[in-house]
């Protein structure tokens, strides 16, 4: 017997598989959603709040769970912050009133209600959904308006029929009534409104397609329904952009924090002293004062370093174009070899390597070798100001890593905070522009708090009274109260740096005009016919200026871093939205 070829049984299965198909694919052609009537009813109340009905008659076609309807809540306003709808659903029920299990969630910027119908198959049910709005009016300067998308224009299935009736306040004049269909942005008018008293009555005169709707604007006169206040408009922006919450919570925890650990103790009252306290150099005692080692107070130790003898600064003018232009320079020589540097502290050590690095006694180095250089031992240097305050115990930590602990802090929170927040307004469909506003204001707070933190421990409140005290003796040498102290120049030259580092030089030196009138050894430089405390001094603080600058400088880096139109429409206003079938 002749077995069979092959291509019979292939037809079979391809037979067959068209057969499955079409029977699995039949009750999904059969499977429909038809929205019949969508009729809405708003009323206005006078506190300007709006009770909403929305009287949905769906027709389901096959076997349904139920319908969906989603409604904006989150808008956004001219400036690109966040307009929210404060809306509270009060029932879902069918038309008879018997209430219809549903839940709310939020999905981007809108309320989602995923409506139970029980026995959704083949069968019409009408669904009343109520709810209210409490900022959905609009005021202006001449009059006030409801401007309303009743039906919303994303559906995803035609709407056959739409009206809408608005009920405003008793009495209310000068009513106007305008409508829009079609899709978003559309001006078309295929609708007719009817005003009677008080009610605006709006129907469709033309089916509405897919994603197409009904919006309507309702203008009247001023006065009947209550204009919010300026406090409410401040707590609806608020709740709208809550994220701008977070830096008014930072201010107010930081608060706290600064008021509990972040202030000194309680000064005493201040009397003049006539000696820097427990023997502090200028450098430390100009870093005690502000919390903050600067470059004032490394060149008063400089200057203080040659007072002592362990160095001579020298000045060198070079004139051009016969006088016309001068060009200024300085030198430094070292008087004294490092074996006795072992007396001096760790600040000052570090100071004098900074300069003679390279250099031996009597060989001088001049300012300008240290440019692009000297900025590798600044670092050392504020730290060892500030570790010696530590050890004195006059800080339990350092300034430095206190308020830097903080702009950390400040800088990664208020990165989480836009970073996190894009991702959430994404999600929460909001806008970006409060979050980073909220990260940025909160970072700054903590940062700028920060600032503030470093505290003195008691000893070191004790030694700042000191500090205080001797800062007006150097400040009011001059005045009639000091008149009868004896002042030599040794006692100008010992605490000149001081008063450098505390910025009141100029008066330090005016209270030795008759007293201080030969140069000083450690300082040569070109003085004129008749030499002045008060110019000597002038020459000093340029020599420092200089030095300040000088030593701070680095070199550059091989790379750089570069970090409405008029009218309504249709989908405008508050409300719309859309729904469909599950």
């Amino acid at each position: 017997m002749k077995k069979a070829g092959p291509y019979p049984k292939r037809w079979f299965l391809v037979g067959a598989f068209f057969l499955l198909t079409f029977a699995c694919s039949a009750p999904a052609r059969a499977r429909e959603l038809k929205i019949e009537r969508f009729d809405a009813k708003v009323s206005v109340t006078p506190d300007g709040v709006i009770d909403v009905s929305e009287k949905i008659q769906v027709r389901f076609i096959g076997s349904w769970r139920g319908l969906y309807r989603e409604i904006p809540v989150e808008y956004v306003t001219p400036q690109g912050m966040n307009y929210s709808l404060f809306l509270h659903v009060k029932s879902v029920t069918t038309i008879t009133g018997d209430r219809l299990r549903y839940e709310s969630s939020r999905e981007r910027h809108y309320r989602k209600l995923k409506i139970y119908v029980p026995d959704a198959t083949d069968i019409t049910r009408t669904l009343v959904i109520e709810y209210t709005v409490s900022n959905a009016m609009r005021f202006f300067e001449n009059h006030d308006e409801l401007y309303w998308n009743v039906t919303g224009d994303e559906w995803d299935v035609p709407i056959q029929s739409a009206s809408a009736s608005i009920v405003l306040p008793s009495d209310t004049t000068n009513i106007r009534a305008n409508t829009f269909t079609g899709v978003y942005g559309s001006r078309a008018d295929n609708a007719r409104a009817q005003i009677a008293g008080n009610v605006v009555n709006f129907h469709t005169t033309q089916s509405l397609g897919y994603h197409e709707g009904l919006t309507i604007a309702v203008a009247f006169d001023k006065g009947f329904v209550r204009e919010p206040t300026s406090a409410y408009k401040f707590i609806i922006f608020l709740r709208s952009n809550w994220p701008l919450a977070a830096p008014i919570v930072a201010f107010f925890y930081m608060f706290w924090i600064w008021w509990t650990y972040g202030r000194d103790p309680r000064l005493r009252p201040i009397a003049t002293q006539y000696e820097p306290p427990d023997q502090l150099t200028p450098g430390e005692v100009g870093t005690l004062i502000d919390n903050s080692a600067d470059m004032r107070d490394i060149t008063a130790t400089l200057v203080d370093l040659a007072v002592r003898g362990f160095l001579v600064i020298q000045e060198h003018t070079t004139e051009h174009l016969m006088g016309l232009w001068k060009d200024q320079d300085y030198s430094f020589i070292l008087k004294k070899d490092r074996p006795t540097w072992a007396t001096l502290k760790a600040h000052e050590q570090l100071l004098l390597n900074g300069v003679f690095s390279a250099g031996t006694a009597g060989e001088p180095v001049f300012m300008t070798s240290l440019q692009n250089r000297f900025y590798k031992t600044l670092p050392a240097i504020e730290g060892g100001l500030l570790d010696s305050l530590v050890e004195h115990n006059y800080y339990r930590r350092r300034p430095d890593t206190t308020r830097y602990s903080y702009v950390a802090l400040g800088l990664v929170l208020g990165f989480l905070i836009i970073w996190g927040g894009l991702y959430l307004g994404d999600l929460l469909g909001m806008q970006r522009l409060p979050f980073i506003l909220a990260g940025g204001a909160t970072g700054a707070v903590i940062c700028i708090f920060g600032w503030f933190m470093p505290v003195r421990t008691l000893q070191g409140t004790r030694a700042l009274e000191a500090v205080l005290g001797f800062e007006d003796f150097l400040d009011h040498v001059e005045a009639d109260r000091f008149n009868r102290m004896i002042k030599t120049p040794e006692m100008f030259e010992k605490f000149l740096p001081f008063a450098m580092a505390l910025n009141v030089e100029k008066n330090w030196s005016q209270a030795f005009q008759d007293i201080y009138r030969e140069p000083p050894s450690w300082y040569q430089g070109s003085y004129g016919p008749r030499f002045h405390p008060t110019g000597f001094v002038q020459s000093l603080n340029v020599m420092s200026t200089r030095a300040g600058s000088v030593m701070k400088s680095a070199p550059r880096s091989s790379s750089g871093s570069g970090f409405r139109g008029g009218g309504g429409r249709s989908g405008g206003g508050f409300g719309g939205g859309g729904g469909g079938g599950f």
